[in-house]
C-alpha cells in the first residue's frame, strides 16, 4: 500500500511539474542566443583606420560586447567567487543555494540572498526581469535558465553575463565598465580592479562610486556605500 501510494504521488507530482511547466512556456520567448543583441547598446564611430574611435552613440545603456578572449581570466574568476562559486558544479539552478537563501530569509539574517545562478541571473537581465520578484516571474526564470544550458556551454553563459551585467550608472558589460573606471580594456584588468568591478553588480546603485557626487558631478545626491563596496 504504502509503495502504491508512492508511486500515485510520484505520478501526480511529475504531472503537475508538466503542466506548471507548460503553462508558462507558452508565454514565454525562444532562448535564441546570449550576445545581449536585443538587450541594447552603445554604437561607436572610427575613424577611417578602424583604429580610433571617434564618439559613441547611447542612450541608457553604454555597452560594447567583446568576445571571451578580450575578457582577463581574473574577472571571469572574481565573478564567479562572488556571484556562484559552484557556476561549473551545478545545472541551471542551484538546489542548495536556494535553500539556503529561503533559510536565511525566513531567520532574517541580515541582507537578502537570491540563490540566482549566473544563468539565471542571464536570464533576468536579458529578459528585463531585475525587479520583479513575483513567484511567477521565478518559474518563468528558471525555465528558461534550464532552456539556456541545454543550447549553451558554460563559458558561453558566463561571456554573456559579463557582457550584459550591470556594472553602475550607464555601464552594462564588462568592457564599457572597464574603460570608465580605470580607462583600459577588459582583457587588461588586474586582479585588484577585476575584484572590485565584479562586486558591484550585486547592488550597483549603491556599490558603483558613479552613485556618488564625487565621481559623478551630475549627480546631487550621495547613494555609494564605499564601506559595502
Amino acid at each position: 500500500m504504502a509503495l502504491k501510494i508512492m508511486g500515485v504521488a510520484f505520478v501526480v507530482g511529475f504531472l503537475v511539474v508538466v503542466g506548471v511547466f507548460a503553462y508558462f512556456r507558452k508565454d514565454l520567448p525562444k532562448v535564441k542566443d546570449v550576445s545581449g543583441n536585443n538587450f541594447g547598446g552603445s554604437v561607436t564611430y572610427y575613424d577611417r583606420t578602424g583604429q580610433t574611435v571617434l564618439f559613441q552613440d547611447y542612450n541608457d545603456k553604454k555597452r560594447v560586447p567583446v568576445e571571451a578572449k578580450n575578457i582577463a581570466d581574473y574577472m571571469r574568476q572574481a565573478t564567479i567567487a562572488i556571484e556562484d562559486k559552484n557556476f561549473y558544479e551545478h545545472g541551471a539552478f542551484d538546489t542548495k543555494g536556494i535553500m539556503r537563501a529561503v533559510v536565511n530569509d525566513i531567520k532574517g539574517g541580515g541582507s537578502r540572498q537570491g540563490g540566482s545562478t549566473i544563468t539565471q541571473q542571464l536570464v533576468k537581465i536579458s529578459e528585463g526581469w531585475t525587479n520583479d520578484v513575483t513567484i511567477a516571474r521565478k518559474i518563468k526564470e528558471l525555465i528558461l535558465a534550464v532552456e539556456l544550458e541545454r543550447e549553451y556551454t558554460k563559458d558561453e553563459i558566463l561571456n554573456g553575463y559579463l557582457n550584459m551585467a550591470p556594472y553602475g550608472n550607464v555601464n552594462y558589460g564588462v568592457e564599457t565598465a572597464s574603460q570608465d573606471y580605470f580607462g583600459i580594456s577588459a582583457k587588461d584588468l588586474t586582479l585588484e580592479q577585476a575584484a572590485m568591478l565584479a562586486s558591484i553588480p550585486k547592488a550597483p546603485g549603491s556599490l558603483s562610486p558613479f552613485s556618488s557626487p564625487r565621481f559623478n558631478p551630475s549627480l546631487t545626491a550621495d547613494y555609494f556605500d564605499e564601506e559595502a563596496l
